[in-house]
């Protein structure tokens, strides 16, 4: 079989790319190691720009109605008495953005690939890549062959496409892990995200709906044993103490589950007729919730890249989807790195420092403006 264009992943990222491509006439096929479509239970933040894309993909009116949108972002230091506000009404508009859950959204994307006619080979591992006289050839773990013009890696973090074309990477661990889970809520809750930094780690609160919101706390891994034995009720009660805002009667809808922290970014997105995208490409801290809508920004730029130069050679295309989305992710991981260390740090100085900073950014509205546009449009 051959096609125009293969992705190996069915997450949000890959199925994203797939469906824009596939909306131009282009042939696409996914390959992906799931028996069965996913139905993620996380929720995910989706900004202003992520939106507008799934809007002219066709599927985020769908996911809009079960999203949750937030119009404000709440930060403080619990270590000092730094706080820093940003609200959607300071750029004119009713949001920043929505929180998903992603099962929701792949719902949705793997339904509109279906009605495009685009192949899904589930249960399929990819093993080997081979350049065949200007065309790229993937091996499955089943011995099939499939030939295509350009093969695109949206499979996660560990990526079998960028191990394979050996993409040179720089990877790091932030020596800290996140404990996820689900939260209830006696009262009702309102539509702003909240964020604590604790002499734990980060700590947020994302509302995912009036009576529920999604924890996420990345704790430095030599706390994250006392955390992780506590129950669920002295669990909350720590939450509780280290949260330092207002917060209301909570229980825990789900398990918690926890994951280690990395970085990692490849020094190029592009190799000839293969590119790769999302985690992929770059996974950075999830202090700011901007990894999925970094991933999306990926995807956007390869499926307007398609279109805009038709005639232009596959080689081309992705090497221009390169420089314009490294140096937009560098840039966010240089950030996010900062944010880390600084937050991280128990230094007295620097402790006092980041109250300042916080305090000086929360009464300059112009830079408080200029951040919330960038978050929101990455």
């Amino acid at each position: 079989m051959n096609y125009d264009v293969i992705i190996i992943g069915v997450g949000v990222v890959g199925s994203s790319v797939a469906l824009g491509l596939a909306q131009q006439g282009h042939k696409v096929a996914i390959v992906d190691k799931s028996p069965i479509p996913p139905n993620s239970p996380r929720h995910l933040s989706v900004n202003k720009k992520s939106s507008a894309f799934l809007d002219s993909l066709g599927v985020w009116e769908s996911v809009k109605s079960s999203s949750m949108p937030y119009s404000k972002i709440q930060a403080w230091d619990r270590e000092g008495t730094g706080k820093v506000e940003f609200s959607a009404k300071d750029i004119g508009e009713n949001n920043l953005g929505f929180i998903v859950r992603e099962g929701d959204l792949q719902d949705f994307l793997v339904a509109s690939l279906k009605q495009e006619r685009v192949d899904i080979f589930w249960s399929r591992e990819l093993v080997n890549i081979e350049d065949k006289k200007g065309l790229v050839e993937i091996s499955l773990d089943d011995g099939e062959k499939i030939i295509c013009s350009s093969l695109l890696g949206a499979d996660g973090i560990s990526s079998k496409v960028r191990e394979l074309c050996n993409f040179k990477i720089k990877s790091w661990s932030y020596d800290q892990q996140a404990i996820v889970g689900q939260i209830d809520s006696r009262e009702k809750l309102d539509n702003v995200i909240r964020q604590s930094f604790t002499k734990y780690g980060p700590l947020a609160l994302l509302p995912i709906n009036s009576k529920q919101m999604t924890m996420i706390w990345s704790v430095d891994n030599k706390n994250i044993q006392d955390l992780n034995e506590l129950e669920d009720d002295l669990f909350l009660e720590k939450l509780q103490q280290e949260f330092g805002g207002k917060i209301r009667e909570l229980k825990f809808s789900s398990k918690r589950f926890t994951f280690p922290l990395k970085h990692l970014t490849a020094m190029g997105f592009a190799k000839g007729r293969i590119a790769i995208l999302g985690d992929a490409a770059h996974h950075v801290h999830p202090l700011a919730g901007l990894g999925l809508n970094s991933g999306l920004g990926d995807a956007e730029s390869i499926v307007k890249l398609f279109d805009k130069y038709p005639a232009l050679k596959v080689e081309a295309i992705l090497k221009q989807y390169s420089n314009e989305r490294l140096p937009i992710n560098i840039g966010l991981a240089a950030a996010m790195e900062i944010f880390k260390r600084g937050f991280g740090n128990q230094n007295i100085w620097l402790k006092t420092l980041r109250n300042i900073t916080f305090k000086f950014v929360d009464n300059q509205q112009e830079i408080k403006n200029t951040f919330v546009k960038l978050a929101t449009t990455l």
